[in-house]
């Protein structure tokens, strides 16, 4: 998929509108990633397998996690942690504020078709904010014909 430095300067600018919200709803974006990842297993997780989806050192996904338990986000059960409804409802509202906050933030500006089909994927559910961060680390492309 063709993208240029201005569509990776602005998805870049993006991934600083989610860390806005997410920091408003008051998660740091580490636990905003493992609070997510919690509510898609829908059931308790070995932090060890937590950390192994999130490529993430399993020490401090254990500190995140213990933070999240104390803030009532997520609870311990013999079979490892996993999201309380109170986390699964924040982290579905943050997901619905930063799809708003980033869609906005991309109405603002001049942007590609390349731009405005990944923040609608985003918003589809079809691209992650795991996804926007891999496409903006792979960089520009050369040109669209080489697809």
């Amino acid at each position: 998929m063709y993208r240029s430095e201005e569509d990776i300067a602005l998805l870049g600018e993006l991934a600083g509108v989610l860390d806005q919200t997410v920091a408003a709803g008051g998660l740091s974006a580490g636990s905003y990633l493992v609070l997510r990842e919690l509510v898609r297993a829908g059931d308790a997780v070995p932090v060890k397998h937590l950390a192994e989806a999130l490529d993430a050192d399993g020490d401090e996904v254990a500190a995140v996690t213990g933070r999240l338990v104390q803030d009532e986000l997520a609870e311990v059960r013999p079979a490892g942690i996993a999201a309380t409804d109170a986390g699964r409802e924040r982290a579905g509202r943050l997901e619905d504020e930063a799809n708003e906050a980033m869609r906005a933030y991309v109405l603002e500006r001049p942007h590609s078709a390349t731009v405005y089909g990944l923040v609608a994927s985003m918003r589809a559910g079809r691209f992650t904010v795991e996804d926007l961060i891999a496409f903006i680390a792979e960089g520009p492309t050369e040109d669209d014909d080489e697809d």
